[in-house]
Order: structure tokens, then sequence, then C-alpha cells
């Protein structure tokens, strides 16, 4: 049987290795370059907003809104979750991966029955990109019938 210290020095050159053959065999490089590369690998999800003002609705109106993004990664997308902050906002959305530079939405309806006034409520986008938590936000002013 291996004593810990053994494993603990055999775990140590593991990890060594593992570093070691993760650099490229040409070396240098620059720190810009492999900043670059890190950060372009993977998927991310990129909206073209992330807040939507319905304005002025009636008590009892169902507003629907779809926010659209891009996978601007390099890998694919999986949207993973939704959650909202109340019952009274409903999101859809793909259940299917997306390939990079592919395009979806988001559909979120709000349903003002029994609000009134301003009304603010954000809907959490889980999903498996770098930024894997994106926070969409609607609002309303919600006036009586």
């Amino acid at each position: 049987m291996f004593k810990t210290s053994h494993l603990h020095i055999i775990l140590f050159f593991y990890c060594v290795i593992f570093i070691s053959c993760g650099k490229s065999a040409g070396g240098g490089g620059n720190y810009e370059d492999s900043e670059r590369n890190t950060t372009a690998f993977g998927p991310e999800i990129k909206f073209d907003k992330e807040l939507h003002d319905f304005g002025k609705i009636i008590s009892g109106e169902r507003v629907v809104y779809g926010f659209r993004f891009t996978n601007t990664g390099s890998s694919p997308l999986i949207i993973t979750g939704i959650r909202s902050g109340c019952g009274c906002t409903v999101a859809d959305y793909p259940k299917e991966p997306l390939m990079p530079g592919d395009d979806g939405r988001i559909q979120i309806v709000f349903n003002s029955s029994g609000r009134r006034g301003f009304q603010s409520e954000s809907v959490r986008v889980l999903t498996n990109a770098k930024e894997s938590i994106v926070t969409l936000r609607i609002t309303a002013e919600v006036l009586e019938r």
C-alpha cells in the first residue's frame, strides 16, 4: 500500500506533467495571445439587449417579449434552465444546443393580473457559457382598468 506522502508526490508529478503538456512546443508566444485564446474558447451568450420596458399596460394583460441572443463562442451553447423572480413571469427557451454563430430567442410572458403600478421582474438564464448566469429584466407600468 502507498503511504499518504507517496500519493502526494505522485499527484505532484502528475500535475507538473499535465501543466507542462499544456504549453506550446514552440515556446514563445506572448501574454496577449494566450489571453485571447483562453477567452475565445467555449460557448458565449450575447443578448441584443437585457432589459425590455413594456410601457403602460392594463391590469390583467399578458404581454410577451422575445430576447434575442447569439452564441458568439466556439462550442455549443446549452441553456440549462431559467429562474424567474415570481409566478407572474414565465419563460420559454431553446432546449437544444446552439452551435457557434446560431441565434436563439428567450420568450418572456408577463401576466399583469393582480398587479398595480411600476413592475420590475427579472429572469435568470442559466447556461454552460463562461458567464453562466445572465439576468434579463422586464419593466411595465400597470394601470387599473
